[in-house]
């Protein structure tokens, strides 16, 4: 920071009571006839106490006599040098700079104080060109080195900027979701990947997906975030874009006006023919929960979603209604049925509300065995059970465990246990079968699943949370993550199958755990093709396994994951067979990449999104 006089040198004084990190400041004094660097430094480490700020400011002007310094002779006056680090100056014209560095440093400056950033347009050697990095502001600057005095001297300004100031630590995706606004109001199904594409042309270097993921849902924010009661209006656009480019399968629920051609809205249910095809792939589960879609009318998300080679989730069926009921259920679940799956034998996962299970016992349903094994999420199962028997703090984690375990006998220990306790918790469990609540009696429906992750439902390291947007950059947003998943996960398992992997990685991760921990173990046949595996030293730990028919361990993780554990492994090496015939198919990575093999299609720019002549004018709930 130049010192060019009284002011400007209080202000290189104050700096450590203002920036406590800073210990040290330091005066550079330059002698116009014999260029020599002075140096002269303050140590302000004990305290920076600034009540001898007087006193080092004479020290200082003392220092700067002694090295010599001397006003010009040429009777020239000197122009005005910018003291732009001083918090009353800014930009203006006149204002000159002894070179274009420091006139960059000056302009970066005023920029990282008023929280903006700014860009170089065009440069040479005489000129400098400035403008706001944000396309809609009006800030710019222009500079010329000048003859008559030899600075650089800005001829050109207008401000101050027309743009909101930006924390530093949310400037990037403040600024490319400015820059991304103007293409997504355009085209606002363009993938990631379409639009880090787009970035790197416009800007010359590449945009992360993340980046591009956050700059976008910023921008669909900005684009549809401003008008709920319009978003029910343009929503059946976007589905009937969808359909036309995608195939989407939607049924609509509205409440008819007097006038037939306008309705209150009260749901959409949707599926993409790419999640029904590869869920053929997929191992038969699916696991239903609800979301709650904050914003102005408070709708609910209902989602349903199935299970990969990988054990990711993969997104089945999504519908948006304006509450959560028996009624909103049986319209959902039917609509899987009719137009997601027809398979038999499907384990269903839900919670146990009173409405999902009146909707399901319903005489005729396609959710009841053998069309269907209903089956409890253990965390909303116990979280019931906890609000009946408040209080009780034994019970609550008698009843995890016994849930969680997949041994019968240490899930008969919990039980008797309980009733011993508390004879009338055990006789509300009685009120429910075994089978939809514990592990151990789940007879391998359920793959091990014990509990509801919407969270889950796209990438993990993405942590997807729908945040608060109107109805239509909800919908959008679900597609935008529906679409990645397919390409990124089809991306992975392609490379699987060209390494010449079966079996995705998860399961081949988890089999070699098991081959270590089973190498001293001890196998002793039995009858019926049974054999009895024992743990040393000791030996007094004992599981049967058989491989023939039923392929079950009494440890319950045979049957649970459906592929050996680590007490089969040891009957297999005994044997000296392969463990991999034992896998369930489910787990392959053929399969794996025929679930994410089906691609999206490019879906039209809004300007094109046609008009859904089957569904009336839609107002809000």
């Amino acid at each position: 920071m130049p010192v060019v006089n009284s002011q400007s040198l209080e202000t290189m004084l104050e700096v450590p009571s203002k920036h406590p990190c800073i210990k040290n400041v330091e005066l550079y004094l330059e002698v116009i006839d014999h260029p020599v660097a002075v140096k002269v430094e303050k140590d302000y480490s004990n305290g920076g106490d600034m009540a001898n700020k007087n006193s080092r400011s004479e020290e200082a002007a003392e220092v700067i006599n002694l090295t010599g310094d001397k006003d010009s002779d040429s009777g020239v006056s000197d122009p005005c040098l910018c003291g732009l680090w001083l918090e009353d100056h800014d930009m203006r014209v006149g204002l000159c700079f002894r070179d274009v560095d420091e006139l960059k440093k000056a302009v970066d400056w005023c920029f990282i104080k008023g929280l903006h950033k700014s860009i170089v347009r065009e440069t040479g050697t005489d000129e400098f060109m400035s403008e706001c990095i944000r396309w809609n502001c009006k800030w710019s600057l222009g500079a010329a080195k000048l003859e008559k005095h030899g600075l650089f001297e800005i001829i050109k300004y207008t401000g101050p900027h027309t743009c909101r100031p930006i924390e530093p630590a949310n400037f990037s995706s403040e600024f490319e979701a400015d820059e991304i606004k103007p293409v997504v109001r355009v085209h606002p199904t363009l993938s990631f990947a379409e639009l880090s594409e787009w970035w790197q042309t416009k800007t010359g270097y590449g945009l992360e997906t993340k980046d591009a993921r956050a700059a976008k849902e910023e921008a669909v924010k900005r684009v549809f975030g401003g008008d709920w009661d319009q978003s029910f209006e343009d929503l059946p656009k976007l589905m009937s874009a969808f359909r036309s480019s995608n195939g989407l399968l939607v049924d609509w629920r509205y409440d008819l006006f007097p006038n037939p051609k306008f309705a209150s809205f009260s749901g959409v249910f949707w599926a993409f023919p790419q999640s029904i095809q590869g869920f053929q792939h997929c191992r038969p589960l699916i696991v239903v929960d609800t979301k709650e879609l904050n914003g102005k009318y408070q709708l609910k998300l209902m989602i349903a979603s199935g299970l990969d080679a990988a054990s990711k989730c993969l997104p089945l069926a999504f519908a948006v209604t304006k509450e959560v009921s028996s009624d909103s259920w049986r319209w959902f679940l039917t609509n899987i049925r009719e137009k997601v799956t027809q398979r038999k034998g499907l384990c269903l996962i839900s919670s146990p509300h009173p409405d999902i299970l009146a909707v399901i016992n319903e005489p005729g349903s396609q959710w009841q065995e053998p069309w269907a094994y209903h089956r409890f999420g253990l965390k909303q199962f116990w979280s019931q059970f906890c609000r009946e028997f408040p209080g009780y703090h034994g019970l609550r984690s008698l009843l995890w465990r016994a849930g969680m375990t997949s041994q019968r006998e240490e899930f008969e220990n919990n039980i008797e246990t309980i009733k011993k306790d508390n004879p009338e918790a055990r006789r509300r469990l009685d009120q429910t079968p075994q089978s939809q609540w514990a592990l151990a009696h789940d007879g391998g429906r359920r793959y091990g699943i014990m509990e509801l992750d919407t969270a889950a439902l796209f990438s993990e390291c993405r942590g997807f949370e729908l945040p608060d947007h109107v109805l239509t950059g909800s919908v959008l947003l679900l597609f935008d993550e529906l679409r990645d998943c397919f390409d990124e996960c089809s991306l992975f398992s392609r490379f699987s199958l060209n390494c010449g992997d079966v079996y995705t990685k998860p399961v081949m991760d988890k089999l070699e755990e098991f081959r270590k921990a089973s190498v001293a173990y001890l196998v002793m046949p039995l009858e019926n093709n049974a054999f009895q595996v024992a743990a040393p030293p000791s030996g007094n730990d004992k599981w049967i396994v058989q491989l023939s028919d039923y392929c079950t361990c009494t440890c319950g993780d045979f049957q649970k994951f459906k592929f050996p554990c680590l007490h089969a492994l040891a009957v297999c090496k005994k044997l000296k067979i392969n463990p991999l015939q034992y896998v369930d198919d489910c787990y392959t990575c053929e399969r794996y990449y025929k679930t994410y093999s089906a691609a999206f299609s490019p879906v039209p720019k809004l300007s094109a999104w046609p008009e859904d002549s089957g569904v009336p004018r839609l107002f809000p709930p």
